[in-house]
């Protein structure tokens, strides 16, 4: 008879819990303008200055104020440098993890798992970027109705890359901050 209460208690406890539990399915539209990108290839040039638009979602779970999922995002920056005045469109997609807290904030990290490029050099010579790798972290505003304000920053790296049919093998990286809104709903 004890063995049997102690199921129950255990029973009433899990259910209640999982009432009031406010597991969700997270999608999230992201819109946002890259400020200050840098591009570097290695041993050679750097530019600097670029700036653009993206857009891109977040698909995800989210329980208790913690998130997982996967990010994607498009990036189109044109790079303003005195000697590089080109449009980089980059694609990245990442798995991401974050906390949102209580208090009208957010963090959030990622890992940037594959990512393509493309632009044109000078003299029209295109060049591919592909399979980066990276890094991304986030803070976000979550006061507004509906609305979140994010801040991120974002580091990756190409191992090589192809122009004109030519793969060099030097390193590519980019870093880039966004200032993003986004529009996360959780069903």
């Amino acid at each position: 008879m004890k063995q049997l209460t102690q199921l129950a208690l255990l029973l009433a406890l899990l259910i209640s819990f999982t009432s009031q539990s406010n597991a969700a399915l997270l999608v999230e539209p992201v819109i946002g303008y890259n400020l200050g990108s840098k591009i570097d290839i290695e041993d050679s040039e750097s530019y600097t200055g670029g700036s653009g638009g993206a857009f891109g979602a977040r698909l995800g779970y989210q329980n208790l104020g913690f998130q997982l999922g996967l990010d994607y995002l498009n990036s189109s920056i044109d790079m303003d440098d005195n000697d590089f005045d080109e449009n980089v469109s980059l694609s990245e997609f990442a798995g991401f993890v974050g906390f949102e807290f209580p208090v009208l904030l957010r963090v959030y990290a990622g890992y940037i798992f594959s990512a393509n490029g493309e632009t044109t050099f000078d003299g029209g010579s295109d060049v591919k970027l592909s399979q980066g790798t990276g890094t991304k972290v986030g803070v976000g505003f979550t006061g507004l109705p509906f609305i979140d304000i994010n801040l991120e920053f974002r580091s990756g790296k190409f191992d090589s890359y192809e122009a004109g049919g030519i793969e060099f093998n030097k390193e590519v990286t980019y870093q880039s901050m966004m200032l993003g809104l986004s529009a996360p709903f959780a069903f």
